[in-house]
C-alpha cells in the first residue's frame, strides 16, 4: 500500500532464525534491511519460574521472623524472587540489551544516509528509534507510532522496564497513532502513562488486504485428513500455545459430536513431538487434527476458506493485551474475509460486533462451544452471509489504512510550503 505512492519504501527488521512462511514478493522499490540478533529464543518452549513460590524459612534459626508482619514478608519475597530472576538470566538480558543498541544505532545510521520524510515506528523498538533520530538528526521526520503487539504486564526483568520506561518518554514525539481499536488505545495510554488525545488517530485493524470477500470455499483441509462431506470442521488458525487456550478448547472437543472435527493450523513450522502439542493430544483424547507446516501467503484463504466454523480465545492471564486482541486478531479477520462463522471467548468486542453483525457467537465455557457450532449449522448460510458484511464493512485494511496515506501526503506537503 505504501509503494504505489512512495519513491522507496524501507523495511528495517531483525533478523534471526525462523520457521515462519517466507513473505511474498514486493514492489521493487520496496528494500528490507535486517538487523542480525545474537539472541536465540524458541517461542514454543514454556519456561516457568519457581522463585516466587520459594517459602518463607520457618526453621527453628529463623523463628525471630514470626515478629514480623504478613506484608514485609511478603515484600521481602517478592524483591528476593526479582532479584533472584535478574541475576540468573543475567547473561541473556546483557545479549537481548545489545541487540536492542545494534538495531538502534542501526537505525540512526540509515536515516542519515537516506534522510526519509516519514518514518512509520513499529511498536516500543520502533518508536525508541524514531526518538533518537530526532534528537540526533537535523532535520525531523513525520513520525508515525504503529502499536501492534502490547504486553500489558510489568516485566520480571530489568532491562525490559528499562526499556518500557525509555519508551514512555520517546512515544511523546509521535505524529501520528496507528491502532487497531479503543480498548487497545486505552491498554497502551495506561501502559505508557501518555495520553494520545493530541495525536492524529488512525484505527487500523489486523486484516487482510483486499476489496472484497473471497467466499469461494476450498477443500484443503477435507484432502489433507481425508474428512468427508459430512464432517465439519472447526478450525484454530495461529499460533498453538496455551495463550491462545489451544489446551482448553482441545480439552472441551474430546466430548464433540463425532462429525466435529477439531483442526489446529500453524503459521509456522512445529513438530507433534513437542510437550505442548502432545498435550494437547492427550486432552483432545486423540481427536485434534494437527496442520503444522506453514503455507505460502497466496494460499491462506485456501486454509481459512476450508473450515465451516473458526474458533478465537485468548487467555486473560497474558495481560490486557491480549485480552483485548479483538480487531488485533488478524485470524478474525481473515475468517470473515472468507466467510467463515466465528466462535470466540467472551471478551471486549466480539460481542458488540455479533449482535451488529450475525457473523458469530460467544462463548463464556469452554463447555459451550458445542452448543455454539449447533446454533450457527442451524442457520449458516445467515451467519455465512453476515460473515462477508461484516469484513466488507469493518475489517478489510485497505479502506482503513487509506487515510493514513492521504494524511501523511498532506503533512509532508504542508512542511514543503
Amino acid at each position: 500500500l505504501l509503494s504505489p505512492e512512495a519513491n522507496e519504501v524501507e523495511v528495517i527488521s531483525s533478523k534471526r532464525p525462523s520457521n515462519f512462511a517466507k513473505p511474498p514478493n514486493f514492489a521493487t522499490n520496496v528494500s528490507f534491511s535486517k538487523i542480525k540478533q545474537s539472541l536465540c529464543y524458541d517461542r514454543n518452549v514454556f519456561t516457568h519460574s519457581d522463585y516466587e513460590k520459594l517459602p518463607f524459612s520457618r526453621d527453628s534459626s529463623s523463628k525471630w521472623k514470626a515478629f514480623f508482619p504478613e506484608s514485609l514478608k511478603t515484600w521481602y519475597r517478592a524483591k528476593r524472587a526479582f532479584i533472584l530472576i535478574n541475576l540468573d538470566n543475567f547473561e541473556e538480558q546483557k545479549t537481548w540489551l545489545k541487540d536492542k543498541v545494534r538495531y538502534l544505532v542501526f537505525c540512526i545510521k540509515r536515516y542519515l544516509c537516506k534522510e526519509f520524510d516519514a518514518l512509520i515506528a513499529v511498536d516500543g523498538i520502533g518508536i525508541l528509534a524514531a526518538y533518537l533520530i530526532s534528537l540526533f538528526c537535523k532535520s525531523k521526520p513525520l513520525i508515525i507510532f504503529w502499536s501492534l503487539e502490547i504486553d500489558s504486564r510489568q516485566s520480571t526483568q530489568i532491562s525490559q522496564r528499562l526499556f518500557d520506561y525509555f519508551t514512555s518518554k520517546a512515544i511523546k514525539v509521535t505524529d501520528a497513532l496507528i491502532i487497531q481499536e479503543e480498548s487497545r488505545l486505552k491498554v497502551l495510554c495506561e501502559k505508557f502513562k501518555f495520553n494520545f488525545n493530541q495525536t492524529t488517530l488512525f484505527l487500523v485493524p489486523h486484516s487482510p488486504i483486499a476489496s472484497k470477500s473471497t467466499s469461494t470455499k476450498s477443500n484443503f483441509f477435507q484432502q489433507k485428513f481425508s474428512f468427508s462431506k459430512n464432517e465439519i470442521v472447526i478450525l484454530h488458525a495461529g499460533w498453538i500455545h496455551d495463550a491462545m487456550c489451544v489446551d482448553k478448547i482441545a480439552e472441551s472437543s474430546r466430548n464433540w459430536k463425532e462429525e466435529y472435527k477439531l483442526v489446529l493450523h500453524e503459521r509456522e513450522k512445529r513438530t507433534a513431538n513437542e510437550p505442548f502439542i502432545q498435550h494437547v493430544i492427550s486432552l483432545s483424547n486423540n481427536r485434534v487434527f494437527l496442520s503444522l507446516d506453514p503455507v505460502s501467503f497466496d494460499l491462506i484463504d485456501e486454509i481459512f476458506s476450508s473450515a465451516t466454523i473458526g474458533i478465537i480465545a485468548y487467555d486473560k492471564r497474558y495481560g490486557e493485551g491480549r485480552e483485548n486482541a479483538h480487531k488485533a486478531s488478524g485470524k478474525l479477520g481473515q475468517y470473515l474475509k472468507c466467510g467463515i462463522p466465528v466462535i470466540a471467548l467472551d471478551l471486549p468486542g466480539y460481542s458488540e460486533m455479533f449482535k451488529n453483525y450475525r457473523c458469530g457467537m460467544v462463548f463464556d465455557d469452554f463447555k459451550n462451544i458445542e452448543n455454539c457450532i449447533h446454533e450457527i449449522l442451524a442457520d449458516y448460510e445467515s451467519f455465512h452471509l453476515e460473515a462477508v458484511r461484516c469484513f466488507e464493512e469493518e475489517f478489510e485494511f485497505g479502506k482503513f489504512f487509506n487515510p493514513l496515506l492521504l494524511h501523511i501526503q498532506a503533512s509532508l506537503d504542508t512542511r514543503l510550503i
